[in-house]
Parts: structure tokens; C-alpha cells; sequence
């Protein structure tokens, strides 16, 4: 459960924190009443990655629906491959329709390289100690192959983005 807080942009207002839709419209509603009808939303408290999300999609008056109908509810991976797609540039609807197509890998750019090669080629066993993997996870990066989002946290599709 996440738990943002309404802050009126007018000083003659006080806000509310609120946990649901229904909590937020309900203030917004004793708000307006009042001759208030613009807030900022605020993240407050939530599980862990929701607070990079709030900020990453810019929740705001217009997307804190859309918030509690698609976003709270995500799971760690989710998150990460949302996350992406918005530190790129991309706005919160078209991110997600395509999250989905983000693969994450988890563990090194060397692990991803060696798993990589491994998996796709058949190599000698008296040269399997002479490849370097970080060479060519760095290779990768460079090329724009794979991205490092985080600390062995990998995007390995960063091309399709």
C-alpha cells in the first residue's frame, strides 16, 4: 500500500494524506469546497522501488487514477522495467504498453557476457580461461548492446528502447 500526501498550492490550505482513490477524491472534493483546487502530490510511504516510480511517472492530479488502477500493484521486476522506459523519455502511457518487452538481466555485465557465450557457442576447453568476459560485457555497453541500470541490474535489449 502506498501513501501519498496532498499539498494545496495555496498556503491558506491544508492538505491530507491519502492511501486510496477514493481517500484522494474524497479530499480533493472537502478541498475544492474550500476554493482549493490544485495540490501537488507527494510520495509518502510504499514498498520498495515505488517511491523511484512516483517520481521516474511524475504522479500528479491528472495520473494519480492510473496510479492505484495499474501502478501500485506492480511487482520489483515490474517496476525496474518501468523505471527504464521512463528514465528514457518515454510518457507513462506508451511505457506501459511496452514495459513488458524490457528484459532485465540480474548479476554483472561480465556474468551476462559469459552466460551469453556460453550458451551460444561452442568453445574449446583449452581456451574456455583465455576469454575475457569483462572485455566484452564492456564491449556491449559500449555498443549500446546492454545497459546498466543499476548495480548488476542490466537491461540486455536496450536496442529495441
Amino acid at each position: 500500500m502506498t501513501t501519498f500526501y496532498a499539498q494545496p498550492y495555496s498556503i491558506d490550505h491544508t492538505g491530507f494524506y491519502f492511501d486510496s482513490l477514493e481517500a484522494f477524491e474524497a479530499g480533493m472534493e472537502k478541498l475544492e469546497r474550500r476554493g482549493c483546487e490544485e495540490v501537488e502530490i507527494q510520495f509518502i510511504d510504499g514498498e520498495c522501488g515505488l517511491s523511484r516510480l512516483a517520481s521516474a511517472a511524475g504522479i500528479d492530479q491528472c495520473t494519480v487514477s492510473l496510479w492505484f488502477e495499474e501502478l501500485d500493484d506492480l511487482e520489483a521486476s515490474e517496476i525496474e522495467q518501468l523505471c527504464f522506459l521512463l528514465d528514457r523519455g518515454f510518457d507513462l502511457e506508451d511505457a506501459l504498453t511496452r514495459y513488458e518487452y524490457v528484459n532485465i538481466f540480474h548479476g554483472t555485465a561480465a556474468d551476462y557476457a559469459q552466460e551469453l557465450i556460453e550458451e551460444t557457442t561452442e568453445i574449446p576447453e583449452n581456451l574456455r580461461y583465455y576469454i575475457d568476459y569483462k572485455a566484452i560485457a564492456r564491449d556491449m555497453g559500449y555498443n549500446g548492446e546492454i545497459e546498466e541500470i543499476e548495480r548488476e541490474l542490466i537491461v540486455i535489449n536496450a536496442y529495441d528502447f
